[in-house]
């Protein structure tokens, strides 16, 4: 199974690689490669400034030096000659990713579509599900604006309902258990969809996937589907296909801090 890193690795070499045939910067004479066991090292491919402390890469984060070279030859030949530069490399260079994502969420590569944000992504999925007149949509109080429009907005066009509920009470002491029951007692008989967000950002909690599913197979709602958003930093113990959707976004983040 592949881990976050080695995938965010690895789709980062194929957008870089796919260049090389444009001309790729060779490394310098007496240049070496970073030492990534070494933080320090992993923190000088940043050119982030050192009169700060950044604590903000979750949000918009510096590119290290491999991927700076990356953009700077993707942006050079799409200066030279765009619709030669794009018909070239576009399209293997997607399969690439969607390969890596597949082998990542341990589903068929056919199941991955590249959207341009979680936000697209979201709209797409919620906006599509089948529901009638009187049934349920549950989710929670803490997913991303995203999510509760996009299910709002289904709902006014089915006739289904939302609701939202909160899963626990503290972030910092959060367990699977309450969680997980939290999610039980607000099934309705009506209710068709559970709409979650996997790691929430607000609060650094990430849900246990798993044992939601499986807990929701265990009930009398056979017909209960699971969506969740954002892109899980493991995925091992829960496969892609235990829910119906699932929408997520990669980001590169910085490198950590240091005094």
């Amino acid at each position: 199974m592949l881990d976050r890193r080695s995938f965010l690795v690895r789709t980062g070499l194929a957008l870089g690689t796919g260049a090389l045939s444009a001309g790729c910067r060779p490394r310098l004479r007496g240049e070496t490669a970073a030492d990534l066991q070494d933080w320090r090292a992993v923190r000088g491919e940043f050119n982030l400034s050192r009169d700060y402390i950044h604590l903000t890469g979750f949000l918009l984060a510096s590119h290290p030096r491999p991927v700076r070279e990356a953009i700077e030859t993707h942006r050079r030949g799409l200066d030279e000659n765009p619709a030669n530069y794009l018909h070239d490399h576009g399209q293997r260079l997607e399969a690439d990713v969607v390969g890596a994502a597949a082998e990542y969420l341990a589903v068929d590569p056919t199941e991955i579509a590249l959207t341009d944000s979680t936000t697209m992504g979201l709209g797409l999925l919620y906006g599509g599900l089948k529901l009638r007149e009187g049934q349920d949509i549950l989710t929670t109080h803490h997913d991303h604006y995203s999510t509760a429009t996009a299910l709002r907005l289904r709902a006014e066009r089915t006739g289904a309902s939302v609701r939202a509920v909160s899963l626990y009470a503290n972030p910092a002491t959060a367990s699977e258990e309450e969680v997980t029951e939290a999610v039980v007692r607000a099934l309705k008989p009506r209710t068709r969809v559970v709409a979650v967000t996997w790691v929430h950002s607000c609060t650094g909690v990430k849900l246990p996937i798993r044992r939601i599913v499986d807990a929701l197979a265990k009930t009398q709602l056979w017909r209960t589907s699971a969506a969740t958003s954002s892109l899980p930093a493991r995925t091992s113990g829960c496969s892609a296909r235990a829910v119906r959707g699932w929408c997520g976004v990669s980001r590169r983040r910085g490198p950590p801090p240091l005094p």
